[in-house]
């Protein structure tokens, strides 16, 4: 599945990653996941890192998500967005939280749902975006039968809502890996 439409806008994550939750084989085991070392293996990752806009690095260490601390992203330049999409999961249980879109004076509230990385399936709206056979333990060892997967959520913005920041809520069991914008189409003028 992939998180991205034509036109979508991904949010530049790199400046708040604080999160370590993929592990490359033989690389030293960290917080992980979960902040006590279990870790979704980078190599069963593939293609979705690019898509995902990881460090090439990812899995060694870097930060490679966010976990949810009220950071603000700033957009490159402001929009007028129809749609909210986030990749992400919940540690330790699923999650529902809050992210207002900021805009001047303007603030939108945008509801987002996402399941536990450790659920088997959905536990709200949101689908799997991406699916490991297997888990790192704390150790850094393969656990066969823990099958971690990362879930796309969706929000849709009707009307369409200005946005030149994103505030996260303050729910560090929120991980967020990817976020997107779907700008609306132009406004029409009136042409005498």
């Amino acid at each position: 599945m992939t998180a991205t439409r034509t036109g979508a806008i991904r949010v530049d994550l790199a400046p708040h990653r604080n999160s370590a939750a993929f592990l490359a084989a033989g690389a030293p085991p960290g917080d992980g996941f979960d902040g006590f070392g279990r870790a979704f293996p980078a190599e069963q990752l593939g293609d979705l890192a690019a898509e995902l806009g990881l460090p090439p690095d990812h899995g060694h260490g870097t930060p490679d998500n966010i976990a949810c601390e009220g950071q603000i992203l700033h957009l490159a330049a402001p929009l007028r967005a129809t749609a909210l999409r986030v990749v992400g999961a919940g540690s330790g249980g699923t999650v529902s939280e809050i992210l207002t879109l900021e805009h001047e004076d303007i603030t939108t509230p945008v509801r987002v749902r996402l399941s536990d990385f450790l659920s088997r399936g959905p536990a709200f709206e949101d689908t799997c975006f991406a699916h490991s056979s297997f888990l790192y333990d704390v150790g850094g060892r393969p656990e066969p039968g823990a099958e971690p997967r990362l879930w796309q959520a969706e929000s849709m913005l009707s009307p369409p809502a200005r946005c030149a920041r994103i505030t996260l809520p303050v729910n560090p069991d929120m991980h967020i890996m990817g976020l997107w914008l779907l700008p609306a189409r132009p406004e029409r003028t009136e042409q005498p």
